[in-house]
Formats: C-alpha cells, sequence, structure tokens
C-alpha cells in the first residue's frame, strides 16, 4: 500500500493511459444530453469524444455537465483508500464549480476516522490534470503527505491557461455569452484571450484576424512559457484543432532543450462542453506576460 492516494474530478480531462498509469481516482463528472446522463472520468468514459463531437455538430439539444454525485465521492474516497493510507483529493477551482464543497462535504460527513485532505486547485481541465500528476508521481515516489502538499501548494499560484477561443457559439448555447457578443466577436473575427485569474476564467485581451493569425501568436507563445515552465508537464489543448495544435508543438520542441514533456490534448465531453470548436490554449505552471500574446514580445 502507498502512504497517499490521489483523487479528482472528471474535469481534469486526463487521458485514461496517464490515470492508470499514476493511479489517480476519478470522482466522475456527468455530461447531460437530453434525458441520457454519461458519467465522465477525464477525457473518457461512457461517451467518446468522438461521439460527443458528432452530437455537438448536430444535435438540437446542447449537453450539460453536472458535478459527480455524493455516492461518486464517495465510491472514489472508497477505492483511494485501498491504494493508500492518507488520501490527498485535488478539485476544480470552486469559482467555477460546486465539485469542491461537495467532495467536502462527503468527506466530513463519511470519513471523519480518515487521513483526507482536500485542496481546491484555483484552476480547471488540464492544468488541474497537471496539479494531479505531480502529486500522484510523488505518491507512486513513496513521498510523505506532507511533502505532497508541500509541492501542490507551492504551483497553486502558478497554474495557468492562455486560450484563444476561435468561435463563441459554444459560450452563447451555455448561456454564458449574450448574442449580440457572439454575432459581433463572429461578424468582425474578435477572438478572446482568457485566462486564469484568482480561480475564474476571465477575458484578458483580443486577437483580430484569421486564424493563421492566431497560431502565429501561439507559436511565439510556446518557446516562451517553455523558460518558465515549473514543472516537467506541459500541455497543448484544443477542440478539434489536431493540425494546429501540432504546428504549435513542433515549434515548441525547437526550443525543448531541457527536454520538458509537451502533451497534446483534445478536450473530452465534460469541457468540451463550454467552450468553442478551433479553440486552442496551452495549460502549465509558471509565468505568464501579456506581452507573449498580445504583442509578440518576450
Amino acid at each position: 500500500m502507498q502512504k497517499v492516494a490521489i483523487v479528482t474530478d472528471g474535469s481534469s480531462d486526463l487521458p485514461k493511459e496517464i490515470v492508470e498509469k499514476y493511479g489517480i481516482t476519478i470522482a466522475p463528472f456527468q455530461v447531460i444530453i437530453g434525458d441520457k446522463s454519461y458519467k465522465m472520468y477525464g477525457d473518457y468514459g461512457e461517451l467518446s469524444k468522438e461521439e460527443f463531437y458528432n452530437i455537438l455538430k448536430t444535435s438540437k439539444v446542447y449537453p450539460t455537465t453536472a458535478i459527480p454525485t455524493p455516492k461518486g465521492f464517495h465510491q472514489a474516497f472508497e477505492a483511494a483508500l485501498k491504494i493508500g493510507k492518507a488520501v490527498i483529493g485535488i478539485f476544480i477551482s470552486e469559482k467555477l464549480s460546486g465539485t469542491y464543497q461537495s467532495a467536502m462535504r462527503v468527506a466530513n460527513q463519511l470519513f471523519t476516522e480518515k487521513d483526507i485532505t482536500l485542496i481546491d486547485s484555483k484552476v480547471a481541465a488540464s492544468t488541474l490534470g497537471i496539479l494531479v500528476m505531480e502529486a500522484a508521481k510523488m505518491a507512486k515516489e513513496g513521498k510523505t503527505k506532507e511533502e505532497i502538499l508541500e509541492r501542490i501548494r507551492a504551483l497553486l499560484p502558478h497554474g495557468r491557461l492562455i486560450s484563444v477561443m476561435d468561435n463563441l457559439e459554444a459560450a452563447y448555447r451555455s448561456g454564458r455569452l449574450s448574442w449580440t457578443k457572439k454575432f459581433l466577436a463572429n461578424t468582425f473575427k474578435i477572438r478572446p484571450v482568457t485566462l486564469f485569474e484568482n480561480g475564474a476564467i476571465v477575458p484578458r485581451g483580443r486577437i483580430k484576424g484569421e486564424r493563421d493569425e492566431v497560431i502565429k501568436r501561439m507559436k511565439f507563445v510556446g518557446p516562451q512559457l517553455l523558460k518558465h515552465s515549473l514543472t516537467n508537464t506541459i500541455f497543448i489543448w484544443h477542440v478539434q484543432y489536431p493540425e494546429a495544435a501540432q504546428q504549435l508543438k513542433e515549434e515548441m520542441e525547437k526550443h525543448n532543450t531541457d527536454g520538458k514533456e509537451i502533451i497534446i490534448q483534445e478536450a473530452g465531453p465534460v469541457v468540451g462542453t463550454h467552450v468553442g470548436m478551433q479553440s486552442l490554449a496551452y495549460m502549465y505552471y509558471g509565468d505568464y506576460n501579456s506581452d507573449w500574446i498580445l504583442n509578440m514580445k518576450a
């Protein structure tokens, strides 16, 4: 038995092979389409990405998501306690979801005798995934709970998202954007740049122009964040835009003198419900300078 086991939620968007490799336990999110509900453990689950994006393109019913159920948390904690003597749960930002509070209620009510520590990551998606991977790697190496918590808490203020949304249809259909703003942005090819800030996702600038302009600017950003990354793992994240993601990775690898692990990840159904097609993002831990993407200055 390990000293520590790691739990997270399905919004971490982790691939199944990483979850299995590091022995991570997942409390599943739910993707709801009409009267059907699908458990999602990351970018995998009861609905494949291919099925999800086909539905997204053709269905008149727009998907929604729901946080893990109390039963889902209970089962995740039970499973983790069979792996480790102590459990660390790392969850999506409290400002983006009720997941952390729900997990806390289950732990406080049903596991009062167990050693369970819960953390609000203040991020989501693959940035959350990196934090979970860091903790799980350390747990596999036999590190103590205190050592893992020290590392995770040191990283917390540095969780980054640099995202450019190509299409605002998803934001409009999920109720986060007015029709007028969507229409103007799409008509004039204005693509918002969004970041994590104090646990929330906020707009911090915009790019005007065709998709090639977005790719050019994102190509410039990649080598900059490589220099400032605090972890060995960086995610290039996309929504149905693999060719652009591959271009970004190829540019980063030219400058990857430290041998960082650069992973291309397509958004799974949980996160894909809330972002538009052809969106691109970097998710990592480290410093950020707005000049990188807005002015192409290092």
